[in-house]
């Protein structure tokens, strides 16, 4: 095993050091480094209805009629101002000059407009600037909104107090609802400490009274947080009037990202429990639960937008402290009952005891992954705020304050890995990030303002969500089974952690958790198949300097400019790949748009920009005179040039600006339409006249992560368990109420994560075959007020699938993503996207005992499987074959969704095979699976998630866009309209299951079984014709 530090010489503390101070490292996206790790957009769909550009040459506006095609957006003269405010009122883009436009000659430029008035100092400025005026010009601090006009908002328009109380902290300030009370309470009461750090359920606390003055607990929340999402709500704050009310301020509102509408609702509708409002819509997968009640004032049920619904409800607590209707002392929460709660299919019995436990333990584990609260705020690199400020305004990784207030403690939290009762943790510097831009500052001068980097994203979205630590490359192993030698089913042959890595791992604090998690959970670097190459590589896009908010803007963070209520994620995002990459058959400036581009100070290349899936520009994505697409970062103002699709597949002769040409023979053979057309490219053509016919494309049916997410995070085989615990010395609090509860977390275990296993679903949203992986949440247990544990249940969803008894073996939840592991190519020391023989079986593959597999996994017959030694086989052909390097047909098995063969699992929850020597394995009780095996019986297949006949045995909970689309590629299915597992053609040509027909194959004869005889090979090497047809090198 090695450990080295790869990122030390990459790291910029830029925030730090322009405050003087040497903080946590920022990173400095575009530096070169040994191993850079930012996220490519996931491929999602725009609307049924998106809004069509608007035709403006004939606009008729205030009795005349305007051809806005020939608006001269340079003429500032009296007589164009109508025309331009004609043109204007019809298209908004058409409201600012061009950004081509020049002074004319001995024309001086415009005077600047004039500085906001100052006011004289109020009680906080004089305070913590020192400055006799609201200028923000003395020496404390910093000016957190120097932005235009606003560039002087008062303080007590944002967090309230009384500014005019000059010198009197007590008045000035917001005194704290009693129940939080200040930090000697909070050092001695646990409650008050946990309202005080997480923010959870202060607006359910009561009005009180200080020196004769009546507050609500808003008030504090606001002077503490003016962004907190209940105080915008109350028009408060960020979402006070003339600030971001009537936009965003109530547009986030009803987004995923605040409410968690995603999780919580699928988490009911995963455990089979009805609608609470009883709405049946998209296949029975509406939303109907989120960390708060909120409706949508628009939503329209004669027509409802894609997975909309008209309202959410508050996610109910069940174990409050001294509720005997609840969990509290209540003997029906009795484990040994908790069974009887099950229907015939495994759903739970909704409002028995079962739902309430399972409700409990998703408040006690999961209810603190949104924007209403602060979340733990507790540890490196999960301190943070609630609501617009836990992204515009980024917490530092140890909680400690690089501001300049003079009056802000900068030693807390002194442990960085555990803040202590009374502390508390702070922002990094007292300033509002967005996007990069230059501002001129009201006082004169100006301030370059960097956009929201990496570390605004990773404190919420890893654990169960690992998406920016996946585009950094870096892999948590919660289990440190690749340190201990326990990585099942094989161990890489070498690997590093991130020890001393400095982007995780601060040599200045010292810190030695990330997140809750040490070094030996997060590795760096894994080699399973011994080539040398990191097979966790970072995401590309980061390697080129992008960050999240490059390819996830405003819009799509704030709900795409709306109130709708979106029942799942991927219903709202609407960047795809193609948005900046185009097709193969159009460049993406193609379907440009009008826009005022944003681009970071740099001159403007041209005045449209590329459209998103609703046909909206995407401003930092902008098309030159030439077609060619340049984005700007939204984090540094960097540019950077869009190699273009089509002009990888097809010699249109464009070249990157080093001269490097775009055009790659390979990515043609994998993704051109095979039609003999030069301007498609050359296509997956083969020798065998019955494949790749005339018109095919991969690019028409896959996502580009199908083939260029070079890995994708799996956790096979979770585990989530509560106990009861009303012990008075313990203190437990609900993340959705802040209330003391008697529900406790005994266990949110990953039984098996490995960056190899693989598998391919229907995406209901893009209608696209995209990677898969399986649910977080899948075993669940209750341990009740006498200590015992209940049996462990899989449930069944809405629609009856994932454990239904009446199909077979159950395999979990599973559902198509997007892997933030994208690569174009294989390199010498990382590897590359998949390549034909990660999906596809090939003439050159070994099938001699493939049929004595098939049939033992038909009957899903373990113990077969081991007497046939398939096990050690499997060990090879699974865990250490990378991109399925030994061209193997069991990886092409296991990729089709039929299973691998390797994640059998018993009653308990406890792995079956005879590999797995771990006694500290999830759901084992000690003993190994190795151990256990013989008297072992497999009751669920993790990864199998269809049969041959395209019956679907996993549950999914998404639905489709366009039913039918879904329903056609699906065949086999119970109900093809939701996304889900491939259909039975899909199976039976891919893994080529039925002898006779893979035998026509293999000889060149029609056949179903897709048989290439010639391919690209792990490695991007061309085999079989390809390697007449292609050249040997990258």
């Amino acid at each position: 095993m090695r450990h080295k530090t790869t990122l030390a010489s990459t790291l910029l503390l830029s925030s730090a050091l322009a405050l003087g101070s040497g903080c946590g490292p920022e990173l400095a996206p575009g530096q070169q480094q040994q191993k850079p790790r930012a996220p490519l957009a996931p491929e999602y769909p725009q609307d049924p209805n998106p809004p069509q550009p608007k035709d403006c040459s004939a606009y008729a506006f205030k009795g005349t009629t305007y051809d806005c095609s020939t608006l001269d957006r340079c003429d500032s003269s009296d007589a164009n101002a109508a025309k331009r405010l004609a043109c204007c009122e019809c298209e908004p883009a058409l409201c600012n000059p061009d950004p081509s436009c020049q002074p004319k000659a001995n024309e001086p430029p415009p005077p600047p407009p004039p500085p906001p008035a100052v006011k004289v100092a109020d009680a906080c400025m004089r305070c913590h600037n020192g400055s006799q005026k609201n200028d923000y010009l003395g020496p404390g601090i910093s000016n957190p909104h120097p932005f235009g006009t606003a560039g002087y908002i008062d303080c007590t328009t944002c967090h309230g107090g009384d500014g005019t109380a000059i010198d009197d902290k007590d008045r000035s300030h917001v005194p704290p609802p009693p129940e939080v009370g200040d930090r000697n309470k909070q050092r001695v009461d646990p409650r008050a400490f946990n309202l005080a750090t997480t923010l959870a359920g202060i607006d359910k606390l009561p009005d009180y009274t200080v020196n004769g003055k009546t507050y609500k607990a808003l008030d504090w929340l606001q002077f503490r947080n003016p962004g907190d999402l209940r105080v915008v709500k109350d028009k408060r704050g960020c979402g006070t009037a003339g600030c971001h009310a009537g936009q965003h301020a109530d547009w986030v509102q009803a987004s995923p990202f605040a409410g968690t509408l995603g999780f919580f609702s699928s988490l009911s509708y995963a455990a089979g429990l009805p609608n609470v409002f009883g709405n049946t819509n998209w296949e029975n997968t509406a939303a109907d639960y989120a960390w708060r009640a909120v409706s949508d004032p628009s939503y329209d049920p004669l027509n409802p937008k894609f997975g909309s619904v008209p309202q959410l409800k508050e996610w109910p607590v069940f174990s409050r402290w001294g509720d005997t209707a609840g969990m509290f002392k209540n003997p029906a929460f009795d484990a040994k009952t908790l069974d009887q709660y099950l229907d015939a299919q495994n759903k739970v019995i909704p409002d028995s005891p079962l739902h309430k436990a399972l409700f409990s333990a998703v408040d006690n584990t999961c209810a603190d992954c949104h924007l209403g609260s602060a979340g733990a705020n507790n540890r490196y690199g999960d301190f943070r705020s609630s609501g617009c400020t836990a992204c515009h305004m980024r917490y530092s990784l140890d909680g400690r304050s690089r501001s300049t207030d003079p009056h802000v403690n900068k030693n807390e939290p002194k442990n960085p890995d555990a803040i202590q009762p009374g502390e508390r943790s702070h922002v990094l510097a007292h300033q509002i990030r967005n996007v990069y831009k230059t501002v001129k500052m009201p006082t004169g001068g100006t301030q370059t303002i960097l956009g929201q980097d990496l570390y605004t994203c990773v404190g919420c979205h890893q654990g169960s969500n690992r998406t920016v630590l996946q585009f950094m490359g870096f892999r948590m192993d919660q289990n440190a089974d690749v340190v201990n030698k326990q990585q099942y089913p094989a161990n890489p042959k070498t690997f590093e952690t991130t020890a001393n890595n400095p982007t995780l791992y601060d040599p200045k604090v010292r810190n030695t958790t990330f997140n809750g998690r040490n070094a030996n959970q997060h590795l760096q670097f894994e080699d399973y198949d011994g080539d040398g190459r990191d097979d966790i590589p970072e995401d590309v896009h980061f390697s080129r300097g992008l960050t999240c908010i490059d390819c996830h803007g405003s819009t799509e963070i704030h709900n795409n400019k709306s109130t709708t209520i979106r029942s799942r994620m991927d219903q709202v995002v609407h960047v795809t790949c193609q948005n900046c990459h185009g097709t193969i058959d159009k460049y993406a400036c193609d379907g440009a748009v009008a826009c005022s581009p944003y681009t970071a100070n740099h001159a403007a290349r041209g005045n449209t920009c590329a459209a998103d899936g609703n046909g909206r520009p995407v401003k930092n994505v902008v098309c030159d005179s030439r077609g060619d697409a340049w984005l700007y970062s939204r984090r540094d103002g960097k540019e950077h040039y869009i190699p273009q699709t089509k002009s990888t597949v097809y010699q249109d002769g464009r070249r990157k600006p080093d001269g490097t040409p775009i055009y790659n023979a390979k990515a043609s053979f994998a993704m051109g339409r095979v039609n003999n057309k030069d301007e498609d490219g050359l296509g997956p053509k083969q020798n065998n006249p019955h494949l790749a016919l005339p018109g095919f494309s991969h690019t028409d049916k896959l996502s580009c992560a199908s083939c260029h997410a070079s890995w994708t995070q799996n956790c096979i085989g979770c585990h989530l368990e509560n106990k009861y615990n009303a012990n008075p010395n313990n203190f437990l609090f609900s993340n959705v109420t802040g209330e003391r509860i008697v529900s406790e977390q005994a266990n949110a275990g990953f039984t098996y994560q490995s960056p190899i296993i693989s598998s391919l679903l229907f995406n209901g949203s893009t209608q696209r075959i995209a990677p898969g992986a399986a649910g977080t949440q899948l075993f669940y247990r209750y341990t009740d007020y006498k200590g015992v544990t209940s049996k462990t249940f899989l449930f069944s969803d809405r629609n009856n699938n994932g454990n239904n008894p009446l199909k077979g073996f159950g395999a979990g939840g599973h559902d198509a993503m997007m892997p933030h592991s994208i690569r174009g190519r294989v390199q010498p020391k990382k590897e590359g996207p998949r390549y034909c023989v990660g999906c596809h079986m090939n003439v050159d593959m070994d099938f001699s005992k493939y049929d004595q597999f098939i049939a033992r996994m038909g009957q899903r017959d373990v113990k077969g499987l081991a007497s046939d030694g398939f096990f050690p086989l499997l060990k090879e052909h699974i865990g250490s074959n990378t991109g399925n390097q030994k061209n193997s047909p069991y990886f092409i098995h296991m990729n089709t969704g039929l299973g691998s063969g390797l994640f059998f699992f018993d009653k308990d929850g406890c792995p079956v095979n005879p590999l797995d020597k771990n006694n500290a394995r999830q759901g084992c009780n000690g003993a190994s699976p190795a151990a256990r095996f013989n008297v072992a019986q497999a009751t669920y297949c993790l990864d199998c998630v269809v049969t041959t006949a395209g019956t679907q045995l996993s549950s999914t909970a998404h639905p489709c866009r366009i039913p039918q689309a879904c329903a056609n590629e699906r065949d086999g299915a119970d109900n093809g309209r939701l996304g889900g597992p491939l259909g039975a053609v899909l199976v039976k040509r891919l893994s080529c299951y039925d002898a006779p027909d893979r035998n026509a194959a293999l000889a060149k004869q029609t056949a179903a079984c897709i048989m290439l005889d010639s391919y690209l090979d792990a490695d991007g090497t061309p085999r079989g014709g390809a390697a007449a047809l292609l050249p040997q090198s990258p």
